[in-house]
């Protein structure tokens, strides 16, 4: 964030533009922004990631009684709005080399029941949406995509967001880019889903072409309107997302390279069809080889002033929100292994050679030293 940034957030607040429904322009210029950047038709921009994907989920209709499909190894956001829709999240396993949903196990859990599939874009990597939408097409079932940590990443390539029936966005403080602290935002190529969103967005309300508003509301809604200084922050913000892709892929690179030579680290593998642009560059420890858990190892590291962190250590099947939906006789082989063993790594674009070569360094020394 720069001069830039606090000067359009300025402006916005000097011209009594604050909210949605009085700086709509402000935020119609980011959406175009961003439908742009993601080659979809429309982006409607919403005040977290997390509304967006619930008004995703809204728009397609799932409610009471319906299940949607979600990986086990995410983001609690990613799965908490299908609990808001009275419908029950029904989790899948990951892939060990991408961390990302695992097509065969999506489709041993789809049921006459599932009305979507949330594939995560994870870390920045592509989910595999050839196989994911074979299977959603097949089985006649919605693909939503989480893409609120692939920005610039691409599939076949394509933006990933706008493979599936809607894509989701967040623009939370460290997202790729940031609406100044939250943020989000709907992608979708269909007319009618987009027209939905955006109802659903400000309290079920039927829109007006002019300043005047007609209170009317045809159907439950939500107030997840973005303001419009956050939607000025955010169109500075997309002026630099190139600048912020190149970083952060340097980044990623460098730390390839240097952690391909460190015993002990398992590195990500992407599928061909995946190019990501990581928002956290993700790994696995090798405990066998460590003999260490990975809050063990980034305990040590933390301790030392190094930004390595465990990678969601208690995956959603663990989690006491989803105590009652979670079938006991399930598995979850992959996501548990990854509560364990997965740290990530910062490639923001702050971070210098320098800064990765100090990270690795000492990533190499704490293995070396043993558990």
């Amino acid at each position: 964030m720069g001069p830039e940034e606090a000067e359009a957030a300025r402006e916005a607040v000097a011209a009594n533009q604050m909210s949605q429904l009085v700086g709509r322009r402000l935020v119609e210029e980011f959406e175009e922004k961003l439908a742009a950047h993601h080659g979809v038709r429309h982006a409607v921009a919403v005040n977290t990631g997390t509304s967006a994907v619930h008004l995703a989920l809204a728009s397609l209709g799932v409610g009471e009684g319906d299940e949607v499909i979600v990986p086990a190894h995410t983001f609690v956001a990613s799965a908490s709005p299908v609990l808001y829709q009275g419908a029950t999240p029904v989790f899948a396993d990951v892939r060990a080399t991408d961390y990302c949903l695992d097509p065969e196990e999506v489709e041993r859990r789809v049921t006459p029941r599932t009305r979507a599939v949330v594939a995560v874009h994870l870390n920045g990597c592509a989910a595999p949406l050839a196989e994911l939408r074979e299977v959603c097409d097949r089985r006649g079932v919605a693909l939503v995509e989480d893409a609120a940590q692939a920005h610039c990443t691409r599939y076949d390539g394509k933006p990933v967001g706008g493979f599936g029936a809607l894509g989701c966005l967040s623009f939370w403080q460290d997202k790729i880019i940031t609406t100044a602290g939250e943020g989000g935002a709907v992608l979708t190529d269909d007319d009618a889903l987009a027209e939905s969103v955006r109802l659903l967005r400000s309290h079920g309300e039927e829109p007006v072409a002019g300043p005047r508003r007609l209170y009317h509301h045809s159907v439950l809604g939500y107030n997840y309107r973005l303001t419009a200084p956050q939607a000025a922050v955010g169109s500075v913000q997309m002026g630099r997302i190139a600048e912020y892709d190149e970083r952060r892929r340097r980044n990623s690179d460098l730390l390839a390279r240097l952690l391909a030579d460190v015993p002990g680290v398992l590195l990500p593998q992407p599928s061909p069809a995946a190019d990501p642009c990581w928002w956290k560059y993700t790994c696995v420890l090798d405990r066998q080889r460590t003999g260490m858990t990975a809050a063990e190892f980034t305990g040590r590291l933390l301790a030392e002033g190094y930004p390595v962190l465990p990678r969601y250590p208690i995956p959603l099947h663990r989690q006491p929100v989803f105590a009652k939906v979670v079938n006991t006789s399930d598995s979850f082989p992959v996501a548990d292994m990854l509560s364990e063993q997965a740290f990530s790594l910062p490639v923001h674009p702050a971070i210098t050679d320098r800064h990765v070569e100090a990270i690795v360094s000492a990533i190499a020394r704490t293995i070396a030293s043993g558990a």
